[in-house]
């Protein structure tokens, strides 16, 4: 049966939890608010309407509009909400010349909670007697050795886990899935396209010690390619939750989120980028006209050095710099071949002949990537990043070191703050696809701090 007949077949009405949720939460602030308005208390109405926005803002803050968990743990995060929105309002209200008491506000908060807690919970009832609701109720797939699905599924029906359908079985092995439901694929790489067919939206993961790491690992790029929630099953036995973390107290799952460069933090990430480029080759082209005088006065040719890097999904695009060698210095690599100190398919020479005088000191200074700023404006770099790698290199990759191009490259990065080239390939390549994967706004701003220090120190450049 075609892909898309199963999902015609299969695919109920889904409503998003998350978007009731947040619906709800505005409800309940409108009708507090109101109620106050009403009330002796007088509530103005723009103020009223200060509050509603404040108090929705704040609880998505918290990450309940976007993460899934039991009333306890949505009840906590509404409780945080509450203790943080009376300052806010009260702060917010000051500076308008509209001061309200801090009562009032830590009561209209009180309210809001919990009118919000009861929205929470008759969806959760809703859920548990048969309402599909993505978030609540998460279709999913199970994955793993036939031995440890079957583990699952037994816990699964034990736990009474009422927020997971199992709608489709991936298996990893050749053995029997006897009682799965729904359709069986063969081949942890075939679940992506199982879920698809089931229209589910996660994957609960049962390792064992017949699934190798680097299956893993690639399965769950995989699953962060295809938009999926993902779910690892312990096998840890419910009383040892306490221990752990878990996202359901009665059924061992951690839960993997997908990575932030698919949210809208990365969108704050790009337009920063552009924003920043602009502004930085306004104020540094003197500097960057000086130092390409600089480069012309050291050595024939031209000043800046044009190369064809690989950017995000493999696209080609030509990298800028300031020329740090000598004018014929790519048809000279061949003779320094025996010198080569870089492992993998790099190349790199410590006291490389070919780089000139000037050269050695914009590179010890990293001031010969300032005209990379021009790739950043376009779109083709980011601030912070991957190195940008050659074609010749990229070529000779593993299939597993193509997940570090799932970015932009960068003109700094975790390699540059790290020991640039006194790292080996090995330590790159994971440094590289350890920012794919945990990347953060906050992880950027740690990277151009530490990289300030790696610019003074000049360690690893050449």
């Amino acid at each position: 049966m075609p892909a898309t007949a199963g999902r015609e077949r299969m695919a109920p009405v889904v409503h998003r939890a998350s978007r009731m949720i947040a619906a709800g939460d505005g409800a309940a602030a409108v009708l507090v608010a109101a109620t106050a308005n009403a009330a002796p208390v007088g509530l103005p109405a723009d103020v009223g309407a200060v509050f509603v926005l404040i108090w929705l803002v704040t609880v998505a803050a918290t990450g309940d509009y976007r993460l899934p968990g039991t009333l306890p743990v949505r009840a906590r995060r509404v409780g945080l909400a509450a203790l943080v929105v009376p300052t806010l309002v009260v702060l917010a209200t000051t500076l308008a010349h509209r001061p309200l008491h801090a009562v009032t506000t830590t009561a209209l908060c009180f309210a809001a909670a919990c009118l919000g807690m009861v929205c929470r919970a008759c969806l959760a009832s809703a859920a548990r007697h048969g309402f599909p609701l993505a978030g609540l109720v998460h279709r999913v797939i199970v994955a793993g050795s036939s031995d440890s699905i079957a583990s699952l599924l037994a816990q699964l029906g034990e736990a009474d886990a009422g927020r997971f359908q199992v709608v489709g079985t991936c298996v990893a092995d050749d053995g029997a899935c006897a009682d799965s439901p729904g359709p069986v694929t063969r081949g942890l790489l075939t679940c992506t396209g199982l879920a698809r067919a089931c229209d589910a939206d996660a994957v609960i993961v049962a390792p064992d010690s017949s699934l190798s790491t680097a299956d893993l690992r690639r399965f769950q790029w995989a699953l962060d390619e295809a938009r999926l929630e993902s779910f690892v099953w312990t096998g840890v036995p419910a009383p040892a939750y306490g221990r752990t973390s878990l996202d359901r107290a009665d059924l061992a799952l951690l839960h993997v989120r997908r990575p932030r460069r698919f949210g809208a933090s990365h969108v704050v990430k790009l337009a920063l980028d552009r924003a920043v480029a602009l502004v930085a080759l306004v104020l540094l082209a003197p500097l960057v006209a000086a130092l390409a005088l600089a480069v012309r006065l050291d050595s024939a040719g031209p000043a800046f050095y044009r190369h064809t890097r690989v950017g995000k999904e493999d696209t080609r695009f030509t990298m800028w710099k300031l020329r740090t060698m000598t004018v014929h210095a790519d048809a000279g690599q061949v003779t320094l071949d025996h010198a080569n100190q870089a492992s993998g398919p790099l190349f790199k020479v410590h006291d490389d002949p070919r780089v000139t005088r000037i050269g050695r000191w914009l590179r010890r200074t990293s001031l010969d990537e300032l005209p990379q700023l021009l790739n950043v404006l376009c779109g083709q770099m980011s601030l912070i990043g991957p190195r940008p790698a050659l074609p010749s290199e990229v070529d000779r990759y593993h299939p597993d070191v193509r997940h570090r191009l799932a970015v932009h490259p960068g003109i700094t990065g975790l390699w540059q703050v790290s020991g640039r080239s006194d790292l080996s390939w090995e330590e790159s390549v994971r440094l590289d696809q350890q920012y794919v994967d945990e990347w953060s706004l906050l992880l950027d701003a740690r990277i151009l701090v530490r990289t300030v220090g790696a610019v003074c120190r000049g360690g690893g450049a050449y």
